[in-house]
Parts: structure tokens; sequence; C-alpha cells
């Protein structure tokens, strides 16, 4: 099923800020148990849902046979004027889209490991799907300027001397801190930008530019190696570990220091079966970290019962409220560390000032939104999943998150230093995939679990008819018995005497 977020990474000097989640697929799992079911009824056999190169899961989840969306939403600034202006003005925005695409996605390059895992690359293609679609890609939108934003972070705390030169480069080739570019551009073709071509000539400068343009998923479609590799248990050996990463890129712990770093949970694809767990973790390779869900209530989808699990007020907290997330903070309250609501992922993507957000800072602390006019956050933007208990099932998935940029006034950046408020946090664009289980599948899935269900006491209603007949029989035949003639014995005098 899963996707995270602002990339700046390398290929042959080409680099990307990127963002997607991995998908979340529901719908093998609904053929499996009707299958499982229907082959073996007393039993759920689990080594139909256990993963090799010859089980029932294997095609399916190798190659998601279902269509998928991914939208995405811009946010585009509308009072550039008024804040190149220095008027007294609050940043405002407005949200474009969704622009929506439609996904397909494989694994490739799969090698079978001796300890029950699988170590596979994803391959991922979007196309535009404009009668879906709110605008078209030619459109327009307005943002700060990412590269001067990144440029401006990562020179922060150097010394004058250092960040005079670097804003009068900046300046050479850029008139203010804005950027206009259609969505075509912002999110597949990328922005060429003069400072990059000429920063990439130029390894000597004091920061490191590796790409050729800006683009949120430039040199993604098509990619193999974007995603980096993955090893994940197959549930051979202990079919409770289906689907959960061990490792990611080879390592089973990322950037993060201490337990936020560890590669833990599902990508969301396989979900072995487990009863009254009171939480769920969904391991994010562009967050390069877990998400936590927490058990938040009974849901019934397609007439099928299951629980829901939603993204709860720890996720992104930083140690606020829940001390243990305070490893997301390079150290214990940090200068960088920033309210609850936000994840800094800058550490995951080469130092670039990205944080992930839920849509329109939905439950975060008042001091994002505060600096932003133009925001509504709404209780549907908030992260979903919905199980069905009993098989692992995923009957619904609402996976929706925020990419934003943090800007902050820099010392001698004077051209970083446009913005009204000296520290914000500027949302640049949120995205949704959002996947429940169809009708044909559901119905599938009903007649499997009613089987499932029924079957024990259809196995126990036949047991006590079995024992009645069997007793109603003994009864006829005792009866008889004792109503048989005296003159006719039981054993035949005769056949003795012939016997003899």
């Amino acid at each position: 099923m899963l996707i995270l977020f602002l990339v700046l990474s390398s290929k042959k000097k080409n680099t990307t800020f990127s963002i997607i989640i991995p998908p979340l697929c529901i719908y093998h799992y609904a053929i499996i148990v009707s299958m499982s079911c229907q082959l073996k009824i007393t039993k759920f056999p689990l080594q139909m849902m256990t993963l090799s190169p010859t089980s029932m899961s294997f095609d399916i989840w190798r190659e998601t046979p279902i269509p998928m969306y991914l939208e995405c939403y811009l946010f585009n600034i509308t009072n550039v004027d008024d804040i190149l202006a220095r008027n007294n003005v609050t940043l405002r925005v407005e949200q474009m889209g969704p622009y929506v695409f439609r996904e397909s996605h494989s694994k490739v390059n799969l090698s079978w490991n001796d300890n029950s895992t699988v170590t596979y690359y994803n391959q991922r293609y979007w196309h535009f799907v404009p009668e879906m679609s709110n605008g078209s890609l030619s459109d327009n939108v307005t943002s700060i300027n990412p590269i001067i934003a990144t440029v401006a972070y990562t020179l922060r705390y150097e010394p004058t001397f250092l960040k005079l030169p670097v804003d009068i480069f900046l300046r050479m080739f850029h008139d203010n801190f804005f950027l206009t570019a259609n969505v075509s551009s912002w999110l597949f073709d990328g922005i060429q930008d003069p400072v990059i071509d000429i920063a990439l000539h130029f390894p000597e400068l004091p920061f490191v530019i590796p790409y050729d343009r800006f683009g949120w998923f430039y040199e993604r479609n098509g990619s193999i190696d974007f995603d980096g590799s993955f090893t994940m248990n197959t549930g051979a050996s202990d079919f409770s570990q289906l689907g959960n990463i061990e490792m990611w890129k080879y390592s089973n712990h990322t950037v993060f220091r201490d337990e936020c770093g560890v590669v833990k949970g599902s990508t969301g694809e396989l979900w072995a079966p487990e009863l009254g767990q009171p939480e769920l973790y969904v391991f994010a390779s562009d967050l390069c970290t877990y998400i936590i869900l927490s058990k938040d209530s009974n849901v019934t989808i397609q007439g099928i019962d299951g629980v829901q699990y939603s993204a709860n007020d720890s996720v992104f907290d930083n140690g606020h409220k829940y001390p243990h997330m305070e490893c997301y903070c390079d150290e214990v309250r940090d200068r960088d560390c920033l309210p609850s609501g936000a994840l800094n992922v800058s550490l995951c993507r080469f130092g670039s000032p990205a944080f992930v957000s839920k849509p329109h800072f939905l439950h975060s602390d008042p001091y994002y939104p505060s600096k932003i006019d133009g925001l509504n956050p709404q209780e549907d933007y908030n992260f979903r999943l919905a199980l069905e208990m009993f098989t692992g099932m995923p009957l619904g998935v609402t996976a929706q998150l925020q990419i934003n940029m943090l800007v902050r006034h820099v010392t001698m950046m004077t051209l970083n230093n446009q913005l009204p408020d000296p520290d914000t946090l500027v949302p640049m664009f949120w995205f949704r995939q959002e996947v429940e289980i169809t009708p044909e599948y559901a119905r599938m899935a009903r007649f499997a679990l009613r089987l499932r269900y029924w079957t024990p006491y259809a196995l126990y209603v036949l047991t006590v008819i079995g024992v009645g007949l069997l007793m109603a029989g003994v009864f006829v035949l005792i009866r008889r018995l004792f109503k048989s003639p005296d003159t006719t014995p039981i054993i035949s005098e005769t056949n003795t005497h012939d016997s003899q």
C-alpha cells in the first residue's frame, strides 16, 4: 500500500525533490482470503498468505492489479506584491487542485533470502488524468524559491564572510524570493534555475547542489532505485512478521538517532492478522522513518466489520508531549527542534529545510497556522487505515501528508529574508492516496468471512446431528432386539446342529 518526502537526491548530477508514500494496497487480501476459505474451510491456511514465488499472494503483491490514484494539491501564494512592498501582511495561500495521476507500480530485482525475507526495489509510474483533475498541468503556481531557501538554511550557522558572497551570487540571478512555474514543472518536469547550472560547475562552493533541476517528482517517474532497496519478511518462519520491513537500503537503521531511526513496520501492502493490537507501524522510506497509527474506532466498510487506525497527536510530536519522540531532533530540545506537528526530515533530504505535517497543519501546534492565511484544516485530512482484524485485510486507506519548507531569516542572506515573519513554515503542497475495497472484492471477502465465521457452528451442528443419528440407530437396534418373538431365538438351533 505505501508513501514521503522532500528529496534532494543525486543521480549522475540529477537530483530531485520528491514526495510519495508507499501505496497501501487493499485488494489482494480479499482474493486470497476468499480462495483460502473455499479451499480449506476448517482452518485458515497461513501458507497461502505467506509470500513466496509460488504463493497465491505473490503475483498480486509484485504488481498491483487495481488502479490507484495520487491527488496533488499545490499552495499558491496570492499576496506576493504586498509582501515585496513590505506591507504589514500575513502570508496568504490558496489551494489549487487536485491534480490527479494514475499510479502503477511493481516490485523488481527480487532476491529471496535464506532468513525468510525478500529484497526488492519499487518501480513506479504516474500518468496525468485530466478528467479527474480540477485544473490543468499548465496552471501557474507561485511559491517560495526552494533553491534559495535551501542555500540559506544550509548556511544559517556559517560566518558572515561566507554568507555575504553567497547572497550576492544569488541576487545576480534572482530579483526576489518567489518563483512562478506551471504545475507540470513543479511536479514532474522540474524547474531550471541558473544558480543550479552554475553551481554544478563550481564544486569549491561552500554548499553542494547535487541536482540539475528542482521538481517534487523530478526523475522519479519510472525509476527503479529511487526508493532504495527494501528487505521484507515473508512470514515463512514467523507468520506474525509478514510484511514487516527488516532493512532499508541494506541497513536496519536510518539517519535519525536512537529509536526514531529503527527500520520497522509494514509498507502497507502486507499485514499479518493480529487481533487487538493497539498500534500499527507504517514504514515510509521518503521520511526515513515510520508512522505510528493508533486504534481509533470500529468501522463497517462495504458490509465488513473492521477497526480503524489513525494518526493522533503523537505523530510529528518531536518530544513535546511524548518524550520518546524527541529523537527526531538532532539533539534533545536543540535549536532546530520545532513545536509539535511537523517532522524535520532535512537529515533525510540532504540538509534541505523539508518538514512534513498533516494537510493544512491539522492537529499541529497553533504556531504554524497562525502565520498563514487561507488554510482550512479538516478532520478528513487525517491519515487513516481500516483493517479486518481476523485476516489483516485492509478495508480502506486514506494516506495524506503535507510538505513544507522552513524559512528563517538568516543574517546577510537578504534574498531569503523577504517573508513578513522571520520564522515561517511555508506549505508547499499536500497529497492524498485514498483507496477503499471495491464492491466486487467486498462480496468475495464477505463470502469468505461468512464461511470462516459460520463454519465452526456448522461443524457443531453436524456433530450434534451425527451423534443424534448414531444414538437413534443404536436405540432402534436395541428396540428390535427386545421385541423379537420368544420362538425365534437370536441363534438358530438348526444352524447350530448343522454346524455340528
